[in-house]
């Protein structure tokens, strides 16, 4: 009984003085947590991806990209006697390609990631099999990124350094030594190249209004191909410039749906520079999200496979984002 009537005593005393003491106790705070804080937000707008350009904003971010394309290659025409002198046709081909891309912000001014880069092209006839033949590369890429805002315009120096093996299969090669020196040899088919290029470049974004984001790069390119046995190397060079202009129809409607249009070239420096590349987009992408983009681009790319192909693609690219 006695320690019953000290139980009550006890809660009695406690529990006024600990309800009290919770009311005096200052309210917790913290700051809510923004879902994707590094997003590439700019007065009000969130930039969306594309594949011609690469925005100025230092991330953490994974990208995914497929591609895919069909084209025509504008190259020599054969007989059963050989090329056929003066006259060309048209060969069908197909292209794909995927890039998966991880970028870490270190700083606010400072962010670097890497990059795995797979493409593949083919010839999808008979006669595209024997003139394009066929092509796959597999390779990787280091980025670094450092900017900074002046005013209304963000700015960034971005480095890219990429190195990738290329295989490929030249059917019209044997056939022609085959043809012209009565000699087979199926390792004349066999191509293989490795390609190391940097590409420096200055990048700019600019959002005169929320739904509106304008994004241009200006670069060099560096490109040295190691030739078949590692014993003769070119090395060319060029200069690229592209852009890309987005409207975010979200920002003024209830519609979560933005579209963009982009233009990209690469001509050579000199005789002896890259091949010229010249590429047309237009996108559509989904908004709702500030941490999240999800989009279809769909273009024109004017390029030469390998001389003497001059050749053209139509392509359609789906690309996914993620902010942190």
């Amino acid at each position: 009984m006695r320690s019953f009537s000290a139980l009550v005593l006890v809660l009695v005393v406690a529990l006024p003085a600990a309800v009290l003491a919770q009311q005096e106790a200052p309210p917790a705070t913290s700051e809510p947590r923004v879902v994707g804080r590094t997003a590439p937000e700019l007065n009000g707008h969130i930039f969306m991806p594309s594949a011609l350009v690469d925005p100025p904003f230092r991330s953490t971010t994974a990208k995914v990209g497929l591609l895919y394309g069909v084209g025509t290659a504008t190259g020599p025409k054969y007989d059963s006697s050989g090329q056929v002198p003066g006259e060309t046709t048209d060969y069908t081909f197909a292209a794909m390609a995927q890039t998966f891309r991880y970028e870490y912000q270190f700083l606010d001014w400072l962010s670097g990631g890497v990059a795995i880069l797979t493409s593949l092209y083919s010839g999808v006839t008979g006669a595209s099999v024997v003139s394009v033949g066929a092509e796959i590369g597999v390779g990787a890429g280091l980025r670094a990124r450092a900017g900074h805002r002046f005013g209304p315009v963000e700015t960034a120096f971005i480095i890219d350094v990429a190195t990738q093996p290329e295989y490929g299969l030249l059917v019209a090669a044997a056939l022609l030594r085959a043809v012209n020196d009565g000699v087979i040899d199926p390792g004349s088919a066999l191509q293989a190249t490795h390609s190391l290029t940097v590409n420096p470049a200055l990048s700019a974004a600019w959002a005169p209004i929320p739904a509106l984001g304008l994004t241009v790069n200006l670069g060099y390119l560096f490109k040295s191909l190691r030739l078949t046995g590692g014993a003769e190397v070119l090395n060319q060079s060029g200069i690229q410039f592209s852009g890309v202009v987005d409207f975010d129809f979200g920002k003024i409607t209830s519609t979560p749906v933005g579209v963009q249009a982009g233009y990209r070239i690469a001509a050579p420096i000199g005789s002896d520079g890259i091949s010229r590349i010249e590429d047309v987009t237009a996108g559509v992408f989904y908004t709702a999200r500030r941490e999240f983009s999800l989009g279809l681009e769909l273009g024109w790319r004017s390029f030469t496979i390998r001389p003497p192909l001059d050749s053209s693609l139509k392509l359609a690219q789906i690309e996914l984002q993620y902010y942190w």
